[in-house]
């Protein structure tokens, strides 16, 4: 269909790009510092903006508030299987994973030697805390940042779960913030991206400082440096691991 020139409509119509997006089964890739908004081609789960750093069509955009998700959810493992009548064997409980099969677990083992556990709540703790204070964002359009590194802690997602279930369960469920719409970042001032301008998105993560005392205190665990947010959203530890950053505003684009 063809597109009625010099006409333009504005709706409201965020852009998101993932950082990681990963079941936690294998290591990933994320660097300490990653540019997003740059690979075409993505799938829609880690990005709603899958032609890369540009705006499709000539197409402009208002950026009035920055968003950053971080979601990790701690591993359910399978409990032993129980037999039933006739002979079959059903798990007696359900669940992400199991080790079954001597080449399976050899795979299991080795991950486990080298600091890649199943995780548990504690790791899903630590992967919250280290994304809100060592992960920082700088964002703008063209060759200029329009804000410049400042951690997750500051840019509050606004929606998604929160809490948990209480007494002794390790089911936890949280976000950058609050899951209200009022508490998101609204910027002091709105950032234009241009037509034709590349969106400019960086993320740069610093791990906390040891003083060189890391062997001290053998904070290693195998070759996975546990007080780096890197080397943790790397891990194959059966984490579910989801970060990712949007700019939410005006969005203008052709009329058809």
């Amino acid at each position: 269909m063809a597109k009625l020139t010099n006409v333009r409509e504005r709706v409201h119509q965020p852009f998101r790009d993932s950082l990681i997006r990963t079941a936690g089964t294998f290591v990933a890739g994320v660097q300490d510092n990653t540019t997003l908004f740059t690979v075409a081609g993505k799938d829609i789960g880690a990005t709603n903006l899958p032609q890369g750093s540009v705006l499709p069509s000539d197409q402009s955009m208002v950026v009035l508030a920055l968003r950053v998700f971080t979601w990790f959810r701690q591993p359910i493992g399978r409990g032993t299987t129980v037999t039933v009548a006739g002979g079959t064997n059903y798990p007696a409980s359900n669940g992400d994973f199991a080790f079954s099969g001597a080449s399976i677990w050899n795979v299991a083992q080795s991950n486990i030697a080298n600091g890649n556990a199943p995780g548990s709540v504690e790791d899903v703790y630590r992967l919250y805390w280290q994304s809100a204070e060592q992960l920082f964002w700088s964002f703008g359009a063209g060759d200029k940042f329009s804000i410049s590194s400042m951690p997750t802690a500051y840019f509050p997602y606004g929606g998604g779960l929160h809490g948990d279930l209480g007494g002794v369960t390790d089911l936890i469920n949280l976000n950058n913030g609050m899951p209200d719409h009022s508490g998101i970042l609204r910027l002091a001032r709105a950032i234009l991206i241009p037509p034709r301008q590349n969106i400019k998105c960086t993320a740069q993560i610093v791990a906390l400082p040891d003083g060189g005392n890391s062997s001290t205190f053998n904070e290693s665990q195998g070759t996975r440096n546990m007080n780096s947010l890197t080397s943790n959203l790397n891990a194959p530890d059966l984490v579910s691991k989801v970060v990712t950053f949007t700019f939410d505003g005006l969005f203008s684009r052709d009329v058809q």
